[in-house]
Formats: C-alpha cells, sequence, structure tokens
C-alpha cells in the first residue's frame, strides 16, 4: 500500500546519501503506524517506509471482523452526503488508513503551531505551507493484494530500497522534464 501526501510536499524529511531522514513530522508518521497494531487487533505489521512524500507499507489482516448490519437510516447517518454508500467497515483495509491518516493529519497540522517559529528553515516553510489545510494527504491510497511469497519478498525488498533509488529517479525525472 502506498498513501502520498497532497501536492507531493516532501512533508516527513528528505533523502541523504540513499538514507530517509526523517524530521519531527516524520516522527510523528512513522510512530502513528507503530500504534496502529495497539489499536486494531486483527492486523499485524510487514515493511514499511516514511519517505519525504509518501509512505510504503504491507498490512496483514490477520483475521476477519464480523461486520454490523446496520439499518437504512444508520447508514445514512453515517455517510452524510454519500447516503449509506463507501463505508469503511470495521476492521477493514480502508479503515485502517482511514485512521493512520486522521491520526498524522491531526497531529501534523497542531504541530504546524508548534513549529512554525522554529531555526529549522525547511519545517518552517513546510509549516507555512500547511497552515490553511485541512489535511496532508491525497485522497485515497495505491493498494495491491499480495499473494505469493515471491511477490511478498519483492514488495519487501521494493520498500526498503525505495530511499536508494530517490535520488536514481529525481535524476531521471530532470533528465525528462528538461
Amino acid at each position: 500500500m502506498t498513501i502520498v501526501t497532497r501536492n507531493r510536499v516532501h512533508l516527513f524529511g528528505k533523502i541523504v546519501n540513499g538514507e530517509m531522514q526523517q524530521n519531527e513530522f516524520g516522527e510523528i508518521a512513522a510512530q502513528e503506524w507503530k500504534n496502529t497494531v495497539q489499536i486494531r487487533e486483527n492486523i499485524s505489521l510487514g515493511g514499511y517506509m516514511i519517505m519525504p512524500d509518501h509512505i510504503h507499507f504491507v498490512v496483514h489482516i490477520d483475521e476477519q471482523q464480523e461486520q454490523k448490519i446496520y439499518s437504512a437510516e444508520e447508514m445514512k447517518r453515517r455517510a452524510g452526503a454519500l447516503e449509506g454508500k463507501h463505508i469503511n467497515k470495521s476492521g477493514s483495509l480502508g479503515a485502517v488508513v482511514r485512521g493512520y491518516k486522521g491520526a498524522v493529519t491531526r497531529q501534523v497540522l497542531d504541530g504546524v503551531a508548534t513549529y512554525e517559529n522554529i531555526e529549522d528553515g525547511e519545517l518552517n516553510s513546510l509549516c507555512k505551507q500547511l497552515k490553511t489545510e485541512k489535511t496532508i494527504w491525497l485522497r485515497n491510497y495505491n493498494e495491491a493484494i499480495i499473494k505469493t511469497q515471491q511477490h511478498y519478498d519483492n514488495v519487501t525488498a521494493y520498500i526498503k530500497n525505495n530511499p536508494k533509488k530517490w535520488e536514481e529517479n529525481l535524476k531521471k525525472k530532470l533528465a525528462l522534464d528538461s
């Protein structure tokens, strides 16, 4: 799974010599990901990597949770304008992502005011960009279902090596843009 920051803002830190160096917001993102297993009993975590503008992670749904059956009225109340459609079911991947994004967003946006006047110029600049935002994420997420051990190993290696590929991919992008 991959989730991306809004406008691809380099919110969580930077890559230096092929290594991810998290800033305060990256630390929040990492800690909240680790907290996920404390909140949700039916999942465990595989590999993950916080990148400057996105996060890769593997989620194991260890146990399917029994879903509540809601009345039409309750579904409408819960979904508001969506009239009962697209409700994330408890314990689902969507619910995990929604909870994670919400927790990180609240802490980062709360931190914006705290970090606004600090000496770190990069973090100060990020805080000014985020001052009027309501979310730090692009809508939705990218996902793939891992079906084999080989696929799992490949995905895990990709996640682990992502910081090393960052500068290489940036150079390729710059070459294409010029």
